[in-house]
């Protein structure tokens, strides 16, 4: 042990000065007697001893020459061995990743709660000269305090942290600690944490590993990530217990690409234990009952499958898990299965065309709802409108079908031309060529198909874009779908009720694969997003322009501004499971909270607003069971508590309260 401040030692010299008053006080003093009659008896009393003899109070005068001492020592600040090095730059790294929600059920106290606990001690431990910073690592890497002398303003900074629903961010989190403190003599890293790392082998203490080859690129790089969690200056501070834990660690669903309202839910349920467990997954749409699941998993075992189902209306999708673990973010996850609205179609057919098979394959499908002719004023606005055998004066706004065309386009644009030139009538119109990169041929074969009446399409450019779907031998346009921003046009030059098209099964998945194109509803996965990650969210609100801005409402109702660049919005990372919602609504924070309504509530979706799922979705969270750590080089921490002058003045305190005491007997006595 050493001192901070030696030259206080010099208190210690007030001890001479109480032995001297001592020496003084036993001395024997001048008694005038009146007879020699007393003399004896007065001389029993007083008579002449030694000094050790007239030591009679010697425990007082031991308390008092200790009290003396623990108040000099307690002067100068002594330093525990571990603090004798002063002028460290001490950095707190703090863990409050998913995985510290964890309930120690000891304790009741989650693992983030001990670890604040832990780190609050080691702050209490800052000696002058020392410094200090604080960093916490779940979701993302975030510097909560820089380099300070002062203590209490970490342990402040300690009761504020909140967990996060995050992946651990440990090894990112350690190289901002070394950027804070450039020295590696000075620096010392302390990790606050579970040890649930992605790579936990890089954790254990294994033996000293030979120096990878060259050319082995992945060993070079978990050897260098092993450096840099058990650096020589880092040491980590485990904290919790192991525990069993069930979890859903895959929640997926996406709208079917045939069936119009069908849809498929891939789902994993992991069980990390080394004992099998028997739960249920409960799904709910919304707040409707979807399927109930008894799940049996074997030790170390997972439950995944693909439920496909049906249901036109949209929402939330959840699935949970009945189970009292200690961990509960991951016993539900959610994902969002898109609406499919009911389309209302406006059908204009020629006189000359039946349009028997074409109304008959609209029928057909699940969401088309056709007009009827003489009610259209009175019935809801047309999304579609599909002319047979006609063509209109104007093209509508809206997405628009023309088939078995008859003449060429409406003039268009200042110049008047036609939307559309129609070519002359093909003999032998049959398919060689089809746009297989587009989604409206998708699982679609037409090569070799004959189209009676097809004739050659040539779209202007002042329509849209055009872009040749069939085309036969000849070089001959027979369809052609058209992109604008007033809503797409699909042209099919073709005669249905005398070609062969309407006989395959192909043509009813033509129309559905239209019905998906012309509402953008591609059927691809809109995927349920992990937090801590940060990805690309298609979203059409900026397919007029390039940029734009959004506003993204977490689940607790915080708005954050996002960027919408190229019809795409970039999430992330996002700290917290749950529903987020996107909008384009001026959202001010002085709005009133109301349940359920759609500026305040993320489950509520508006025309302009897109619903975003957030799941943790990470098995190594989830994983509750501690990984060894290992065994460490960095210097020893500093005895968790308060210095050693606090001690001592505690000491000097009992020391005056037992003179007091002794005084007081000997007073009585």
């Amino acid at each position: 042990m050493s001192f901070a401040s030696p030259d206080k030692l010099f208190w210690l010299l007030a001890a001479l000065p109480i032995i001297a008053f001592y020496i003084l006080k036993t001395r024997l003093r001048r008694r005038p007697v009146s007879t020699l009659l007393f003399w004896d008896q007065v001389f029993e009393q007083k008579r002449q001893r030694s000094l050790w003899q007239n030591l009679r109070h010697w425990i007082s005068l031991l308390l008092q020459l200790a009290f003396v001492g623990l108040l000099g020592f307690a002067l100068a600040d002594p330093l525990w061995n571990s603090q004798e090095d002063t002028g460290q730059d001490l950095i707190l790294v703090v863990d409050n990743s998913a995985s510290m929600r964890a309930v120690d059920p000891a304790t009741g106290n989650t693992r983030l709660q001990q670890a604040i606990e832990q780190a609050s001690d080691v702050a209490g431990t800052l000696r002058s000269g020392d410094n200090i910073a604080l960093i916490t690592a779940g979701g993302s890497v975030r510097v909560v305090v820089g380099m300070s002398d002062f203590a209490p303003t970490v342990q402040e900074a300690l009761l504020k942290i909140q967990p996060t629903d995050g992946p651990t961010r440990i090894g990112e989190a350690i190289t901002a600690a070394r950027r804070l403190a450039a020295d590696d003599q000075k620096r010392r890293i302390v990790v606050f944490s579970d040890g649930g790392v992605a790579d936990r082998d890089l954790l254990t203490d294994a033996p000293a590993q030979t120096t990878p080859e060259p050319n082995d690129a992945a060993a070079a790089a978990a050897a260098e990530q092993r450096r840099s969690l058990t650096g020589d200056d880092v040491r980590w501070m485990q904290v919790g217990t192991s525990q069993n834990n069930l979890a859903i660690t895959t929640f997926q669903v996406r709208r079917s690409t045939v069936d119009p309202i069908g849809y498929s839910l891939l789902v994993e349920v992991h069980n990390f234990s080394s004992q099998p467990a028997e739960t249920r997954l409960t799904l709910k749409l919304d707040d409707a009952l979807v399927d109930v699941i008894p799940l049996e998993i074997e030790a170390e075992g997972s439950f995944r499958k693909q439920i496909d189902s049906t249901s036109r209306a949209g929402g939330v999708l959840t699935g949970e898990l009945k189970s009292d673990d200690a961990l509960q973010v991951d016993n539900v996850a959610r994902a969002i299965l898109p609406n499919r609205p009911e389309i209302p179609v406006k059908l204009v057919a020629g006189e000359d065309s039946e349009s028997y098979y074409l109304r008959r394959v609209l029928e057909s499908i699940p969401l088309v709802k056709i007009l009827s002719p003489d009610a259209v004023d009175s019935e809801p606005t047309a999304r579609l409108t599909v002319f047979a055998g006609v063509v209109p004066e104007t093209i509508p706004e809206g997405p628009v079908l023309l088939v078995d065309i008859p003449e060429s386009g409406p003039a268009i644009g200042t110049d008047g031309q036609p939307a559309w030139r129609l070519g002359e009538q093909v003999d032998n119109p049959i398919i060689a060529k089809q746009e297989k990169q587009s989604p409206l041929l998708r699982h679609v074969q037409l090569q070799n198909v004959i189209l009676a009446g097809g004739r050659d399409l040539e779209v202007s450019e002042s329509l849209g874009t055009p872009t040749t779907l069939l085309e036969t031998a000849g070089g001959d346009r027979v369809c052609v779908s058209v992109e604008r921003s007033e809503g797409r046009i699909l042209l099919l030059a073709s005669d249905l009720d005398t070609s062969d098209l309407p006989l395959r099964i192909a043509f009813p998945v033509l129309m559905t694969n239209a019905m998906n194109w012309f509402f953008r509803e591609t059927g691809e996965i809109r995927p349920a997003l992990a937090t801590g990650l940060t990805t690309d969210v298609p979203w059409d609100v900026a397919e007029n322009s390039e940029t734009g801005t959004a506003n993204l409402i977490a689940p607790s109702g915080e708005r954050t501004l996002v960027t919408v660049q190229r019809n795409k919005v970039k999430l992330g990372p996002l700290p917290s499971v749950g529903v987020y919602r996107l909008t384009t609504e001026d959202v001010s924070e002085s709005d009133e909270v109301e349940t359920g309504d759609a500026a305040t509530d993320p489950t509520v979706a508006t025309d302009d607003a897109n619903l975003v799922a957030v799941n943790l979705s990470d098995a190594n969270e989830s994983d509750l069971r501690l990984p060894e750590l290992p065994e460490t080089t960095a210097g020893a921490l500093p005895p968790a508590g308060r210095s050693p002058w606090f001690y001592l003045i505690l000491a000097a305190t009992g020391l005056v309260i037992t003179e007091w005491a002794l005084f007081q007997r000997r007073v009585v006595a």
